[in-house]
């Protein structure tokens, strides 16, 4: 695993992510992996136009998903390139494990063994004018029914400009505040803990976006959530939007994960 990371400060890290003036845990690291297997990951990064995209419901019972409109991914093994499954079976290992545990502090991380990958993880690209709202992730996991405790989401958008946007948001406990704007630069990934209240999204994005993301679990004894979708929640100047209320309970009553 080592070999396609750049090597990292871990103590620095360590600091950066149990900084006590978050709202929730996190940090951003840049030049993840090392400049070679970013160049392949980039260059093996599938088009636009590539059929192995699936759609994200751009509605939801005939009515418009207001949630999230125009996201993309691709989940299965199958459909991914010789890189990228490799990578991502490297990062989903016990060896990594160890090395978030260094950056976080947080002990028995554990990867993800379900369809060898994990649940979540996979290569997701927003196109121009796409969207998703604030929410906090899932908590449990439908299979294996452990806490999803971190997630890392990867970026890698060469020439990224300002007028470009697609800025990952991430929001206070109580909905009132936008504390950081994370620009999704090349080689750059963001680690956070998955709490009730790790608000994030991407409201805006004005050009191709490129991401990745993975989860990683803790079977904690005591751990008591029991929701395994992501919770979308509104921003002050929503708090009207009697549509995000209804697509909210519509997409958390839907049987697929």
């Amino acid at each position: 695993i080592m070999d396609i990371l750049n090597k990292q400060d871990y103590s620095i890290l360590n600091k950066e992510f149990n900084d006590k003036n978050k709202p929730y845990r996190y940090v951003v690291i840049d030049d993840f992996f090392n400049g070679d297997i970013a160049g392949e990951l980039s260059n093996g990064y599938p088009d636009i136009n590539d059929d192995k995209w699936y759609k994200f419901r751009n509605e939801i019972d005939g009515i418009k998903n207001v949630l999230e409109q125009g996201m993309y991914g691709i989940s299965k093994k199958e459909d991914m390139s010789e890189s990228w499954l490799n990578t991502f079976l490297n990062l989903n290992t016990e060896e990594f494990c160890e090395v978030l545990e260094k950056i976080t502090g947080i002990d028995s991380i554990l990867p993800d063994t379900y369809n060898d990958i994990g649940q979540w993880t996979g290569l997701r690209m927003m196109d121009k004018d796409s969207y998703q709202i604030i929410h906090s992730d899932a908590r449990l996991h439908p299979h294996l029914k452990m806490e999803k405790k971190l997630t890392i989401v990867g970026y890698l958008n060469e020439n990224w400009t300002e007028e470009d946007s697609g800025y990952l948001e991430l929001w206070n406990n109580d909905m009132t505040e936008c504390v950081e704007k994370v620009e999704p630069l090349f080689n750059r990934v963001i680690l956070f803990e998955n709490t009730k209240t790790s608000y994030h999204g991407v409201p805006e994005v004005n050009n191709y976006r490129k991401s990745f993301l993975l989860s990683y679990l803790r079977n904690a004894k005591d751990f008591k959530e029991t929701r395994p979708k992501a919770l979308f929640v509104k921003r002050p100047y929503e708090k009207d939007e009697e549509l995000i209320d209804k697509i909210t309970e519509l997409r958390a009553n839907l049987e697929d994960y």
